[in-house]
């Protein structure tokens, strides 16, 4: 079941983070790194944040949670900032559920839903180009560097 996050799911969505960031990200980061996002992107004050102010949807197994999507502003651009599913459960259709009720979440006429991902994750791009990302229209003036990339969801033609 796929439903809106609440704050009193902040713990059980940092633990998905806590969980699967360093399966995600082994060999492709640095443990140094690993750790350095863990402490950025899943702390109680952040997953807080963008329950509070961004669109969070979590994956429920019965009264657990096994997967999470995060989305959020930047400029005029909706992006998707998280999208995990705990390990023992991926491969079961939870992350495709999750983006498209991220989608279905969207304010109506939105053009175009971004994504940042590792330009070494190849597992990650895989699904998202299964799911019609690709090279998006416009992006944010930030600079990724060379190891990330931006993806776009054309939502004007789905």
């Amino acid at each position: 079941m796929i439903r809106k996050a609440e704050l009193a799911d902040v713990d059980a969505v940092r633990a998905i983070g806590l969980t699967t960031w360093p399966a995600a990200y082994g060999g492709l980061m640095s443990a140094e790194s690993i750790a350095d996002g863990l402490a950025q992107w899943w702390s109680p004050e952040m997953v807080e944040r963008g329950i509070r102010t961004g669109i969070t949807l979590v994956a429920a197994e019965g009264n657990d949670l096994v997967g999470m999507v995060g989305l959020g502003r930047q400029a005029d651009f909706w992006v998707m900032w998280k999208l995990y599913v705990l390990p023992g459960h991926q491969g079961k259709g939870i992350g495709k559920a999750l983006l498209d009720a991220a989608v279905a979440a969207l304010p109506e006429g939105t053009p175009e839903l971004l994504l940042d991902v590792f330009v070494a994750n190849e597992k990650a791009i895989g699904f998202y180009r299964s799911q019609g990302f690709g090279e998006p229209r416009r992006t944010p003036d930030r600079d990724l560097g060379a190891d990330v990339m931006w993806m776009g969801l054309d939502l004007q033609c789905t």
